[in-house]
C-alpha cells in the first residue's frame, strides 16, 4: 500500500486536497495538522485515514509522521505540504515572533517535511513531493514582507531540490496560486477585500491540480504551476 501525506489537512487547500484524494484505491491518506479539534473531526468519520495532530515547524514530528507512514512495508507515493501561515502587517509594524513563527512555518517546515521525505522516497525509487508555495514567491507587493520572502524561499529550496534529485525517480512540484477563497484569506480584511472584487479561486481548483499532478505517468514532471483567477492582475 502507498500512502500520501497532507500537512495542513484542516482546513483550507489541505482540506480541499484530502477531499479529493481521499479513497483513492490502495492509499493510506495521512492527515497533519496542529488543529488537533478540526483534525478530529475530519478524520473521525473516515476510518481509513491516518491523522497525526502535530507543530509543522517541529522536524522531530515530521519525520515520526512519515516514519509510521512507512512502516510494515507501506510506500510513501506523495507528499503535499500546505501548512502555512498569514502576515500581515508592514516591514516595522510587525513584532519580530512573528516574523520568525511564518519563517518557522511557511518555510522551514517545509524544508523539513521535505528533507524527512526524500530518502525513502530514493530508497524505492520513486515519489511526488508537492509544495504549496503562492504568487507572492514570484511577485512582491506591499503589506506581507516577510510572507513574500517566506514563498519565495519555498521557491528557490524546491527548485534546487528537484534539481539534486534529478535520476532518482523523485519528482518535486511547486504550486503558485494567487487569490483562494480559504479562511487564511478570508481572516486578512485588506486581502479579503482585495478578493471580493473579483471572482477568487476556490481551495478545491488547487486540490484538482495536485491530483492533475499526481497521476502524471513517472517520466512526466509538472515541476512548477502558477495558478491566478482569471481577473487576477498581480
Amino acid at each position: 500500500m502507498g500512502s500520501i501525506i497532507v500537512t495542513g489537512a484542516a482546513s483550507g487547500i489541505g482540506l480541499a486536497v484530502c477531499n479529493r484524494l481521499r479513497n483513492r484505491p490502495d492509499t493510506l491518506l495521512v492527515l497533519v495538522d496542529q488543529n488537533t479539534n478540526q483534525l478530529a473531526q475530519i478524520s473521525g468519520s473516515n476510518l481509513s485515514d491516518a491523522s497525526h495532530a502535530i507543530d509543522a515547524s517541529d522536524p522531530d514530528a515530521i519525520q515520526k509522521v512519515i516514519d509510521t507512514s512507512i512502516s510494515g512495508g507501506n510506500q510513501l507515493d506523495a507528499i503535499v505540504i500546505c501548512a502555512g501561515i498569514s502576515c500581515p502587517g508592514s516591514a516595522t509594524e510587525l513584532e519580530v515572533s512573528r516574523w520568525k513563527k511564518t519563517i518557522e512555518i511557511n518555510t522551514l517546515g517545509l524544508m523539513y517535511a521535505i528533507r524527512s521525505a526524500i530518502p525513502p522516497m530514493i530508497k524505492q525509487g520513486y515519489g511526488t513531493i508537492i509544495a504549496i508555495a503562492s504568487i507572492a514567491g514570484k511577485v512582491s507587493y506591499v503589506g506581507e514582507p516577510a510572507y513574500v520572502a517566506s514563498k519565495y524561499a519555498v521557491v528557490g529550496f524546491c527548485d534546487s531540490v528537484r534539481k539534486e534529485l534529478i535520476g532518482t525517480g523523485v519528482r518535486v512540484s511547486i504550486i503558485e496560486p494567487g487569490f483562494v477563497d480559504s479562511p487564511m484569506t478570508r481572516n486578512q480584511t485588506a486581502m479579503a477585500k482585495r478578493m471580493n472584487k473579483i471572482k477568487a479561486l476556490e481551495t478545491d481548483d488547487i486540490a484538482r491540480v495536485i491530483e492533475f499532478i499526481l497521476d502524471q505517468p513517472p517520466h512526466c514532471s509538472i515541476s512548477e504551476v502558477m495558478i491566478r483567477p482569471t481577473e487576477q492582475e498581480l
